[in-house]
């Protein structure tokens, strides 16, 4: 079934999609830079003359491929591979993966031509490496259903999910894939209200587990007497030390006051992690080796790594 819903190319242009396909673009990728640089899609058949191609002499370049396959199935896909490039227009998408990231295109009004390296169609407008929204579509980042489709061993396939694909050129998420973030931000929501309700000691504990969880190492005991500081930190790839207030309420005048006393001789950064901001309280800073944590981001890490349970047992 063709989707009717518009998609728009780098240019603005919008267009429907109602087929797309894969193309591999040379042996082992060998014409992938240069395809995509040149806003052109390569192509073999190297021994198809152009004029029976423009012509569109199917049969002509049938019985070629017969005489040079090994089987008629390989001859009848390498002929209806070709016939799918020469008559491809607006509304079809063409994607290849190149430098770990999803490129897509559509193919020009311009024939099929040919010059030093290899037969081509010119490509309208280039290809792109973003959604419809400018957002990269690196391919560890896409769905497996899609990415699969670089294991196929020809030269040019159909495109089986055309709706999967027109969600990921929109940037848009599935109805379960929505489902789910909304769930999530309910829950931070309900989080970050949790948070506020815990003891001070359990607060520090939260914050403990939570950078730890995050790779870092703790140096100090939660709550031991370190003016300026309740959490002594270690980056352990790095080597870079992290000085931690872990504080309940918190004013402007409490950080200028932690921001005095920071540091900066053996700690690379200072947070200061607060679930309940008084006053003005900004949650960036301009300085870069402070960085102050908010109730909002707290509560999405709490969810984010894993914490809400350990949460829940501290709030019944």
């Amino acid at each position: 079934m063709a989707i009717q819903a518009p998609l728009a190319n780098d240019n603005g242009v919008t267009f429907k999609l109602t087929r797309a396909f894969f193309v591999k673009l040379g042996a082992r990728g060998a014409w992938e830079r240069d395809s995509i640089e040149q806003g052109k899609l390569r192509i073999g058949w190297d021994s198809v003359p152009l004029s029976e191609i423009h012509a569109r002499n199917w049969d002509a370049v049938m019985a070629r491929a017969v005489r040079e396959s090994k089987t008629l199935g390989v001859a009848t896909r390498d002929t209806n591979a070709l016939k799918d490039i020469v008559l491809s227009e607006s509304d079809t998408v063409w994607i290849t993966f190149y430098a770990s990231r999803l490129w897509w295109c559509r193919l020009g009004p311009s024939p099929v031509e040919q010059d030093d390296v290899s037969k081509f169609r010119r490509v309208e407008g280039g290809w792109s490496d973003t959604d419809v929204r400018g957002a990269p579509l690196l391919t560890n980042a896409l769905p497996g259903s899609l990415t699969k489709i670089q294991g196929f061993r020809g030269t040019i396939c159909r495109v089986a999910d055309v709706p999967l694909l027109r969600r990921v050129l929109r940037g848009e998420r599935s109805p379960a894939a929505a489902a789910i973030e909304a769930a999530g931000s309910e829950l931070a929501i309900a989080v970050e209200e949790g948070i506020r309700h815990l003891h001070w000691k359990d607060f520090e504990v939260l914050v403990d587990l939570l950078f730890r969880q995050s790779g870092w190492q703790r140096l100090t005991t939660v709550g031991e007497t370190m003016k300026f500081t309740d959490l002594d930190l270690i980056d352990p790839l790095t080597g870079d030390r992290y000085q931690v207030q872990v504080k309940s309420t918190a004013s402007s005048s409490d950080l200028a006051k932690y921001v005095e006393g920071f540091d900066s001789t053996h700690f690379r950064k200072l947070y200061l992690v607060v679930h309940s901001p008084l006053g003005e309280l900004a949650t960036d800073s301009s300085d870069p080796t402070v960085e102050i944590v908010p109730p909002s981001r707290l509560a999405r890490m709490v969810v984010d790594l894993g914490l809400t349970q350990w949460l829940l047992t501290k709030l019944r």
